[in-house]
């Protein structure tokens, strides 16, 4: 997995073709400070020459085009070489997420149900909802040959591959994904960290919490103090909500190995089997 452990950033002036100087910082990664501080001097390099040959700024974002930077929590299971395999981290907007480098996940979103949505049903037809988990069977059972755990979340799916190991890079995943109709940013953010990965604690705004303050790494001992009364005050905010609801399991293996580990421990902590609502 391509999860950095270590973020340093690396700050410098540009040259436009104007003459005008302007301040540019920038994060650099990697597994300890040597290859973050390194990493972070390469890239500023490089977006000072663009910036001298007058070309665009790149994307601030990039979502999927890079590491994301999140702080690591938990390391939950290590592979061969004993590099991490399974981690819990945690997000820019402050919630668990698990990365695991052969456990499938697949999050696929659903549209808002309107008013012919509505009107199906008042008649006994499918809702927009049973069809979309009707079709997401029918991609799972005809792209591959595992089985699957699948889960309602606030706003779509959730699919887990309980009883074989996928590798996030290959093509055959970039299929299925394309299949589901997963998120392909979703989908590029897998193939450039070399890994999976699914929410496992409720989002902020949807259990009347505010964003946390600062972003990852929070270098400033004021903004430390301030995350830490947000992280308690969302933890309670958070306690009254679940992250997905399991509804049924696609095909007959059983998970075995570090799969049940993780597994177990994605459906405790997203309270998937309690009557709460999801956020």
């Amino acid at each position: 997995m391509q999860i950095p452990r270590v973020w340093i950033k690396a700050s410098g002036e540009g040259k436009l073709p104007d003459g005008n100087v302007v301040p540019i910082s920038l994060w650099g990664w990697g597994q300890d400070e040597a290859e973050a501080r390194g990493n972070g001097v390469d890239r500023l390099k490089r977006v000072l020459e663009r910036i001298g040959r007058g070309e665009p700024f790149p994307d601030t974002y990039g979502y999927g085009t890079r590491p994301v930077r999140e702080e690591i929590l938990e390391t939950l299971a290590l592979d061969a070489l004993g590099e991490p395999s399974a981690v819990i981290t945690r997000n820019g907007y402050g919630v668990q997420v698990l990365n695991t480098d052969r456990l499938l996940f697949l999050d696929i979103d659903l549209p808002l149900p309107g008013l012919s949505d509505r009107i199906r049903q008042m008649f006994g037809g499918a809702s927009s909802e049973q069809k979309a988990i009707s079709r997401l069977r029918d991609s799972l059972r005809s792209h591959s040959n595992a089985t699957f755990r699948l889960y309602r979340t606030a706003a779509g799916l959730r699919a887990i591959a309980i009883d074989r190991e996928y590798d996030p890079t290959a093509q055959d995943v970039q299929d299925l994904m394309q299949a589901t109709g997963t998120d392909p940013a979703y989908a590029r953010l897998c193939r450039v960290q070399r890994s999976f990965r699914a929410r496992l604690t409720p989002k902020p705004w949807r259990c009347n919490s505010p964003p946390p303050p600062g972003g990852y790494p929070r270098t400033d001992a004021g903004i430390q103090k301030q995350f830490t009364a947000w992280l308690t005050r969302y933890e309670e905010a958070s306690a009254r909500h679940a992250t997905c609801r399991y509804l049924e399991t696609i095909g007959n293996a059983s998970p075995g190995g570090d799969a049940s580990r993780l597994i177990e421990i994605h459906d405790r902590t997203t309270r998937c089997n309690e009557p709460l609502p999801l956020a």
